[in-house]
């Protein structure tokens, strides 16, 4: 890794620009020479100056740092991202073997995240490991979840139901939806949290229907992002409109949850189709089966 310095310079040379027009009005010249030469740091909000007139973000600045390189730990969440979304399960458990033992404490949660998503995906009940308690123990001791922590908040919801803390997991998605409003910036989603919010909220909702916590899924049609939510990617576009089926399906309009299946059902040119399809397929069933049995939760105005 190269120093602050060193890698400011490299960013102005390939950016063309002098020291005077780089540092300018920000430090002396010989302040930024010396910088450069790894003989200075620098205060956060005078460097971060710098790197708004490089028009250069913290992240990039690192990876500039590190050799273009992604950090060891970004670059394992998305290796584990891809290989679940490709449903490659040889990789994921190679990925959480290899990372189990790491000393990056980052890397090691990373690798609990891969295992859960490996049980998860086989089997409904299975035994929560003390590096998963600690995961779980962390975000729902923290008043607030981060970036880092919503991308891994599903990881939380599955250890949450294995526990059957009904409590907790209500809890859970208040804290999601706040924490994730903090970096909204309307109209704008600057860090890309609402396909990620999608994502937890499908999540959420089929753990408060396997909970039989009827009368939280019935509410939580009013914490769904609306379709029309700006911003919304693909997949979290597609993510809600499965959120809106299956709520129809269970509490609402069924014939409106059909049309809105058959329309799901009819897209096959993503990745994520067949989970869709075989999801939609395993719920409609499972709803019409719920209906006959509670009529009294049917309300399509809830």
């Amino acid at each position: 890794m190269h120093t602050l310095g060193a890698t400011l310079k490299q960013l102005r040379l390939d950016s063309h620009l002098t020291q005077s027009e780089l540092y300018g009005g920000i430090v002396s010249r010989s302040f930024a020479g010396r910088l450069e030469r790894g003989e200075h740091d620098i205060a956060v909000e005078k460097f971060f100056q710098i790197l708004n007139r490089l028009h250069v973000t913290a992240d990039e600045f690192r990876f500039v740092q590190q050799d273009y390189q992604p950090t060891a730990a970004t670059l394992l969440k998305s290796r584990t991202h891809l290989a679940y979304e490709q449903e490659n399960f040889p990789w994921l458990h190679h990925l959480e073997q290899r990372y189990h033992h790491s000393l990056d404490p980052q890397q090691q949660e990373l690798a609990t995240v891969a295992d859960i998503l490996l049980k998860s995906f086989g089997s409904a009940n299975w035994q929560i490991t003390p590096a998963m308690e600690q995961l779980w123990q962390r975000m729902t001791d923290a008043p607030t979840w981060h970036l880092y922590d919503l991308d891994i908040a599903n990881a939380w919801l599955s250890i949450t139901y294995q526990k059957h803390d009904n409590a907790t997991l209500l809890a859970g998605i208040a804290k999601m939806h706040a924490s994730s409003q903090r970096y909204l910036q309307a109209p704008a989603d600057p860090f890309h949290v609402i396909d990620t919010r999608a994502s937890f909220d499908l999540v959420a909702l089929q753990i408060l229907f396997w909970n039989h916590q009827y009368a939280e899924a019935q509410a939580f049609r009013r914490q769904l992002l609306p379709e029309n939510q700006p911003n919304l990617g693909t997949d979290g576009a597609l993510t809600i409109q499965v959120c809106l089926c299956l709520w129809e399906w269970f509490f609402g309009d069924q014939h409106a949850g059909d049309l809105r299946a058959d329309r799901l059902m009819a897209i096959s040119w993503i990745p994520a189709a067949a989970n869709i399809h075989s999801l939609l397929a395993s719920y409609q069933a499972h709803a019409r089966h719920f209906r006959e049995k509670h009529p009294e939760w049917q309300n399509p105005h809830a």
